[in-house]
């Protein structure tokens, strides 16, 4: 097998590795696992990013078994990788009816739900989440739901922060956050999800607790603003490797707000309404795949996928002002 292939297929099982065991048949009672299959046509043309073929490939599948709940599961991680949540939620729905793994699916919509904002976790079929997430989930919505009538028109307008972009390949950049008593150095990392605090007693952003303090305890950001944008409900966990006075968030925190990243001026924008509009002409368009968490490039088909603050990501976006467009699944790069 060609080297370039079998580096291939270690970078999609990192893309695609929260989501691997969707589609599986049940094994009730068995006690067993499944043995690891090779990786399938699609997943091959995935590796090396053929994004394009890769789709085609599932959609066939499907249309060659409409009832297999293995290939309805593939073509909705897929989707699912591309942004495309509201169909791939439909398609994991119908798996789960054909027979695929009540968990497997389980898990699969509890880890796209970050990215969907408006999914609540307490209704995914054969989740039962502890009660302190249970409750966190509820009050999460209740927030949420305050904002349509809550902000005054200066926090629904654009709002625009410095950003320093990083030099290394480990996070996107660093901005400032502010809270109800304070603010605080966030880092964009889009290797986590949610937003990770110091502690559950943050001083500048006055998190709701909900039990636990210690790591991984679920907690409640009510309010926090980027510049003058007021967010609402955002949820967070403890991670004591952050830094005191410092958090670190995820693209997942962002998404719904369609930031706009532009180096030239060391800026982050993010646009008052819906999402900005098509691509300007001479923009380059690139497209990406979601790992959850985690944002991949895909230079060109054939090539294969990078992790966007890898080196070679960055140099795709470096100089430029850019944006995510998730209704086409790229990454627009204006020069």
């Amino acid at each position: 097998v060609p080297r370039g292939v079998i580096v291939g297929a270690r970078v999609l099982m990192a893309i695609w590795m929260p989501l691997t065991l969707v589609g599986a048949q049940s094994a009730r009672g068995a006690g067993r696992t499944a043995p690891e299959a090779p990786p399938s046509r699609a997943e091959s043309l995935l590796a090396r990013g053929r994004l394009a073929a890769a789709e085609k490939e599932l959609y066939a599948a499907v249309d060659a078994a409409p009832r297999a709940p293995a290939a309805r599961g593939e073509l909705a991680r897929y989707l699912a990788s591309r942004a495309r949540f509201t169909i791939a939620e439909v398609l994991f729905a119908e798996a789960l009816r054909f027979g695929a793994d009540t968990a497997s699916i389980a898990q699969a919509l509890m880890t796209i739900a970050p990215w969907h904002a408006e999914v609540d976790r307490r209704r995914i079929p054969g989740v039962r989440l502890p009660a302190a997430e249970a409750a966190r989930e509820g009050a999460r919505l209740a927030a949420a739901a305050a904002t349509a009538g809550g902000d005054s028109p200066a926090e629904m307008d654009t709002a625009t922060v410095m950003f320093s972009f990083a030099n290394d390949d480990r996070v996107l950049g660093r901005f400032e956050l502010r809270g109800r008593n304070g603010t605080v150095r966030a880092t964009l990392d889009p290797r986590v999800s949610g937003l990770l605090l110091h502690s559950a007693d943050d001083a500048a952003l006055v998190p709701t607790r909900f039990g636990a303090s210690g790591r991984g305890a679920p907690l409640l950001v009510r309010e926090l603003w980027i510049g003058t944008r007021r967010l609402r409900g955002v949820e967070a966990r403890v991670d004591p490797d952050v830094p005191a006075g410092e958090v670190r968030l995820g693209l997942d925190v962002l998404w719904a707000l369609h930031p706009v990243f532009d180096e030239p001026r060391g800026t982050m924008m993010l646009p008052a309404g819906s999402a900005p509009g098509r691509a300007p002409n001479g923009a380059r368009q690139i497209p990406f795949a979601l790992s959850f968490p985690g944002v991949w490039l895909v230079p060109a088909p054939g090539l294969a996928p990078s992790p966007i603050e890898s080196a070679r990501g960055r140099a795709l976006l470096a100089g430029s002002k850019w944006r995510f467009d998730p209704e086409q699944a790229t990454v627009i790069v204006e020069r």
